[in-house]
């Protein structure tokens, strides 16, 4: 096989680099940034929602104190009580602290649930009368709740949350009655700790913009009236021996507040 000789090896170099010039290939193209942590929100926002709620755990009442004196001989046993659906409305300011947790404070009243109850009580020597019951019930409610997020998919970020805080549980309107007598108690309110775990989903509306729809377990504490009024041989209060619960639907809207700082990034 014949030898290629050191000038022939220089010219094909030099044809490779003239040819290599003449092609003048494209630069490679730039890829797009991808979607940095900095244009996402981290800073303070408000809350309001709107809802309803429906009792998760009937009131079980009682009187006190007993037993009863005077004419009744055994003391009244209130029984069957059933409380109806609650509305519902709050404001609330929180924290974005990073791209999977804020906190808020929030700040409830809910209102026009009605108490009814049926009350069976013996008078020395006579059969059991039956009595009706009944009460509007109104609560203030007062938490501090945490959420994690659980990642974001075309807009939309599912979370779970939990809150802590107080109730402010009142009963008016209290009213007992039988036939050819009517009688009642005084209104009442019993501040309790309230507790509530929760579920949901975010819509990005706009970029500062958010519509929430959520679940709620809410325990809120117990209720109590006044002293009876007119009620013979009843000094009062009636009270919740348990906790009240409400599972509770609500949409709201979250804002958020002023330009906010980048998010910190969150090594996955």
């Amino acid at each position: 096989m014949a030898r290629l000789g050191p000038l022939a090896l220089a010219g094909i170099a030099a044809a490779f680099s003239g040819w290599a010039k003449a092609a003048d290939l494209p630069a490679a193209p730039s890829l797009p940034p991808a979607s940095p942590a900095e244009e996402e929100f981290s800073g303070w926002y408000l809350r309001g929602d709107v809802g309803g709620g429906v009792n998760a755990a009937a009131p079980k009442l009682e009187i006190t104190p007993g037993p009863l004196a005077g004419p009744i001989a055994t003391q009244a046993a209130v029984w069957r009580p059933s409380l109806s659906p609650f509305g519902m409305v709050d404001v609330g300011a929180g924290y974005q602290a990073t791209s999977w947790f804020r906190a808020d404070a929030t700040i409830e009243h809910r209102r026009g649930a009605t108490l009814r109850s049926g009350a069976t009580d013996a008078w020395a020597g006579s059969a059991q009368t039956g009595d009706a019951f009944h009460a509007d019930v109104a609560s203030f409610v007062g938490l501090v709740n945490g959420y994690v997020t659980q990642g974001a998919w075309y807009g939309f970020s599912p979370f779970l949350g939990a809150g802590v805080g107080f109730a402010d549980n009142r009963l008016s309107s209290v009213s007992v009655s039988r036939p050819g007598w009517n009688g009642g108690f005084a209104s009442g309110s019993r501040i309790s700790f309230a507790w509530a775990a929760m579920a949901g989903v975010d819509y990005d509306l706009t970029a500062k913009l958010k519509l929430e729809l959520s679940y709620r377990y809410l325990s809120y504490g117990t209720g109590a009236t006044g002293g009876a009024d007119a009620y013979p041989g009843l000094a009062g209060p009636i009270s919740s021996r348990n906790r009240l619960a409400s599972n509770d639907f609500r949409l709201g809207l979250i804002y958020l507040i002023g330009e906010g700082a980048p998010l910190p990034v969150v090594a996955q």
